[in-house]
């Protein structure tokens, strides 16, 4: 599995992962079945050549990753640069969908652009990559662009994405921190919140920490909840900060940031780390803790 990603204290027209209608995950990557079966990914039509980017992005700026009319978005800024230099359409798909206030470090999306302007350098990844930084930088950076396999696609082809949500632990608040980081004056027992994480791991229905989608108004279908965590843990950097991190196959809408909040309330000693099984058993979203504030959260690298 190859992982994209690296470390810094971070700490319409878009064929988006939905986890729900605006998210979270929140970002939020949504799936029908929480093991998907093996995807049929269309090559590019003919005469087209696929390009994907690792981008990182100050969530802050946007409203979310996905289009939405009226509003800027991650996914509207970067197609709106991408058709100015190729002149034409361009559909992205993109690895993990995050919400308003929610960043990211190892965002992957994946594009085609015609192969005659690839091969003369007006398409290719580097002349992109350069167009994307000059317009967007430091909202948006493109931290690598490259040539794709045929069959590659930044959100199909994903296994796992890891989040990574910041918390500043002190009695004073930090302000060159509070944009990327959740502050926490109480009193956080370390120990706790690693025993809260054990019970996250492996194939679960975790309708306790998600937001309930809508069924299907046509065929009354109404998406599975069922998400397979990978690790989830709890690391001290020091200086009072703290960090999450959770990689799972996918996730349901605000699943992560509604795990923070539950487990923030064991940190101060307000639930018992043993709950946490018989929350996730519920599948009962008034039996969990709140949503964490979005801006601690950070989609931070996406494996292949």
């Amino acid at each position: 599995m190859n992982v994209i990603s690296t470390d810094p204290l971070w700490s319409v027209g878009s064929r988006l992962d939905t986890d729900s209608p605006a998210e979270d995950g929140s970002g939020c990557d949504s799936e029908p079945h929480a093991e998907r079966a093996a995807i049929d990914i269309p090559a590019p039509a003919a005469g087209f050549t696929r390009l994907r980017m690792t981008i990182a992005y100050d969530g802050s700026k946007f409203r979310g990753m996905a289009e939405n009319e009226g509003v800027i978005t991650v996914a509207g800024t970067i197609r709106a640069e991408l058709e100015r230099c190729v002149e034409h359409p361009i559909v992205l798909s993109v690895a993990g969908r995050t919400d308003a206030g929610v960043h990211a470090w190892g965002q992957v999306i994946s594009f085609d652009v015609d192969t005659d302007l690839v091969g003369s350098g007006k398409g290719s990844p580097a002349r992109l990559a350069r167009a994307i930084n000059q317009q967007s930088v430091p909202a948006i950076v493109v931290r690598d662009a490259e040539l794709a396999a045929a069959d590659f696609d930044a959100r199909f082809s994903a296994v796992t994405r890891s989040y990574r949500y910041t918390i500043v632990n002190r009695p004073v608040p930090d302000p060159f921190l509070a944009a990327t980081s959740w502050w926490v004056p109480q009193d956080l027992d370390l120990h706790s919140l690693q025993l809260g994480c054990d019970a996250l791991y492996g194939l679960h229905n975790f309708s306790s920490f998600c937001r309930r989608p809508k069924p299907n108004p046509v065929t009354g279908f109404e998406p599975s909840l069922m998400r397979r965590v990978h690790d989830a843990s709890w690391h001290e950097v020091g200086d009072g900060i703290l960090r999450f991190d959770i990689t799972a196959s996918s996730y349901c809408h605000q699943m992560v940031r509604s795990i923070v909040g539950t487990l923030i309330e064991m940190g101060r000693g307000t639930r018992r780390p043993g709950e946490m099984a018989g929350i996730i058993r519920a599948q009962d979203r008034s039996v969990a803790g709140g949503v964490a504030p979005p801006q601690g959260l950070c989609l931070w690298e996406v494996g292949y």
